[in-house]
């Protein structure tokens, strides 16, 4: 009887250690699938917030692409330049001035008795070309190619802070409200062979002018300079041109603000 109850006892304390030890055992594999599960949700939660930052600097960078874009860096115009022909001849005629930015430069000055000419230019060769051309009637420029006539539409491409108004005693506020215009040449015309312009896609230029010349001029036999002049009792012309006729979109910025600050004094 002793016996049997000692076995009991021994049987009890196995069973006990047993299950002690699978309930240790469970505890430790429960503590390591949960070390594990949290290991992998931070990670989860990691990969989540890399990508959250990944995507709010893209949108970030899409915004100021886009911010750029509605808002360009205005042109720091900070240089201008003032004509002298009236000063230099000692004479009462208008003084006009422009303004350029600093990757711009005066690379020559001309003055006359009965003429001025200034031109602006660029690194690339763009020249912007003011004149003045004196000592003729309104009208009476003249001359030109005998052979080559070109056909050139005019359109507005930028506002001019130009305001005409009187020369001494002539009011020239006759010319209207002034623009700064794009030439495009669209067609020429050998007078020798040709009876009608044949269609080409010429070079572009720009020009201080009055708005009402917006149309098509099919006369051009002359330079820009001249055919694009304007009577202010002399004829004054401010013209942009590139040596391959075309202009790159900052080069086109540049120009139509530097044409737009031609004014007077």
């Amino acid at each position: 009887m002793k016996v049997s109850k000692i076995v009991l006892i021994l049987l009890g304390c196995s069973v006990l250690a047993v299950c002690t030890a699978c309930s240790n055992k469970y505890n430790e594999t429960e503590t390591d699938n949960n070390d594990k599960q949290n290991v992998v949700e931070n990670q989860i939660k990691i990969e989540e917030q890399t990508e959250s930052e990944e995507a709010t600097s893209k949108i970030e960078q899409s915004d100021k692409r886009e911010i750029e874009e509605i808002e360009p860096v205005p042109i720091q115009l900070n240089n201008t330049y003032s004509t002298k022909y009236g000063d230099v001849n000692a004479v009462t005629y208008p003084k006009f001035s422009f303004d350029y930015p600093e990757n711009w430069k005066i690379s020559s000055e001309e003055v006359g008795t009965t003429n001025e000419k200034v031109v602006l230019s660029n690194d690339r060769g763009i020249m912007i070309t003011y004149s003045y051309i004196g000592g003729v009637a309104e009208g009476q420029l003249g001359g030109g190619s005998a052979v080559t006539m070109l056909r050139i539409d005019i359109s507005k491409a930028g506002d001019s802070q130009f305001v005409p108004g009187y020369v001494q005693a002539t009011d020239h506020s006759g010319l209207g409200e002034f623009m700064v215009a794009k030439l495009k040449v669209t067609g020429q015309l050998d007078m020798q062979t040709d009876s009608d312009f044949q269609e080409i896609d010429g070079k572009v230029a720009y020009a201080v002018l009055p708005e009402s010349w917006t149309g098509t001029k099919d006369d051009v036999r002359n330079t820009f300079e001249s055919e694009f002049a304007f009577w202010y009792s002399g004829y004054i012309s401010m013209v942009a041109d590139a040596p391959d006729g075309q202009f790159t979109p900052e080069e086109e910025k540049e120009i139509l603000e530097i044409l737009g600050s031609f004014r007077t004094e």
